[in-house]
């Protein structure tokens, strides 16, 4: 019941990322990752179907799904996470070597389904083994596949989480180079989804020890129960956040072009740029314009293309004046401003500092505090509270002065 209703969102949302005409390479690539999800669900769901084939032929084809298929998961949800924290959308590079495993797999499963009946039987079944030597040693040797194929599917989670995490660390970096705020594009449903991963794979690597364990009992029930809730719960909560998803770095349709990919080294980066000095300065005066007369600062949802579309220059253009002739990220320039605006309305009024958080331009309070503790070394809330100190007073006697009858 549980790889049923597996199968039924995995291919709803498969669907639904199909019939999808923006950013049709991100979610075809979603698509593939959920229909590899169903593959890897059939033989549990079918369960009695493939048993009730003639001989050996159903626990053969239910093993050839599970090994080419499971093996595909990990990979597969990798290039997902690529391509949405790309400007481009493409996958990563050197993309076939993500899936020699699974070739490896499908070859190796698909040797059990040729070979004669008395060699395979073994592997599925309580059958005697084979007589002969030459089929001892290929069932020694399918064995062998078979084996390294099930244990290669822990490790191989492992190592794409790892990646996943840390895709997703540079991705928060890369942020800063086309947002003012970021909190909103940080994409934190993957955090939880690599949280959730981590568990179900831990819960996996307990139930393998357990059953190679030669002591051990049969694995209850109950176990398998939590662990395949586990997964279920893992691929609603895909579903259900990344069919919602657009890739935070390349534009919106009316934004125009995306800004140049920003992993390179800076001189790489813009070293065919037809950008001049001068046209570098003029752009920079604009930008300073733009915040100090316009007040874009105070937009909380301010991108990259937005500024670009107000100055009239190129995303491309507005990218490499911050960096080069201005020296600042995009989210350090745009916050630069709303902190200098933060500091006088905390001198020169009385509005809390929740309502200044959101008049200049922070759509969160966290985020407030943590951006004017970076430039200022101290909260708000303190920074308020000496500009309210005589020179010379400490807070003990501030506290003494503002206690004392008067």
């Amino acid at each position: 019941m549980i790889s049923t209703a597996t199968i039924g969102i995995a291919l709803f949302g498969a669907v639904y990322a199909l019939m999808q005409n923006t950013y049709r390479r991100l979610n075809r690539s979603f698509a593939l990752f959920l229909g590899a999800v169903t593959l890897a669900n059939i033989p549990d769901a079918f369960d009695r179907l493939f048993v009730a084939m003639p001989g050996q032929s159903g626990e053969l084809l239910s093993l050839f799904l599970w090994h080419t298929s499971a093996l595909c998961l990990a990979p597969l949800f990798w290039i997902y996470v690529c391509m949405l924290t790309s400007a481009e959308q493409q996958p990563p590079p050197r993309l076939r070597r993500h899936f020699l495993l699974s070739a490896f797999a499908a070859l190796t499963a698909l040797a059990v389904i040729l070979v004669p009946a008395d060699v395979s039987a073994p592997l599925v079944s309580d059958a005697e083994f084979p007589t002969g030597e030459g089929a001892q040693v290929l069932l020694i040797v399918i064995a062998i596949a078979v084996l390294v194929i099930q244990l290669a599917v822990y490790p191989q989670m492992a190592i794409y989480l790892f990646l996943i995490v840390r895709r997703m660390m540079r991705y928060r970096l890369t942020l800063r180079d086309y947002y003012a705020s970021t909190e909103q594009h940080e994409l934190r449903w993957i955090y939880v989804i690599g949280g959730l991963a981590w568990l179900y794979w831990i819960a996996l690597s307990l139930m393998l020890l357990f059953a190679l364990d030669p002591d051990a009992t049969e694995v209850s029930p109950i176990i398998i129960g939590v662990t395949g809730l586990a997964s279920l719960g893992v691929v609603a909560a895909m579903t259900l956040w990344g069919l919602r998803q657009r890739p935070p770095l390349a534009p919106a349709p009316d934004d125009g072009e995306p800004p140049a990919p920003t992993s390179p080294p800076m001189g790489e980066k813009y070293e065919k740029s037809a950008l001049s000095a001068e046209a570098s300065s003029r752009i920079a005066r604009k930008l300073r314009a733009a915040m100090e007369q316009d007040h874009l600062h105070r937009d909380p949802n301010l991108s990259l293309w937005a500024l670009a579309r107000h100055v009239g220059a190129s995303p491309n253009y507005i990218s490499q004046t911050l960096s080069e002739a201005i020296g600042e990220s995009f989210f350090d320039f745009v916050n630069g401003y709303r902190i200098e605006e933060a500091k006088v309305l905390l001198s020169t009024t009385d509005d809390t500092v929740l309502a200044i958080t959101y008049e200049v331009g922070f759509n969160a309070r966290s985020s407030f505090y943590n951006a004017f503790k970076r430039v200022t070394g101290q909260t708000p809330t303190h920074y308020r509270k000496t500009l309210s100190f005589p020179a010379g007073m400490d807070d003990g006697q501030q506290e003494l002065r503002d206690t004392s009858p008067h």
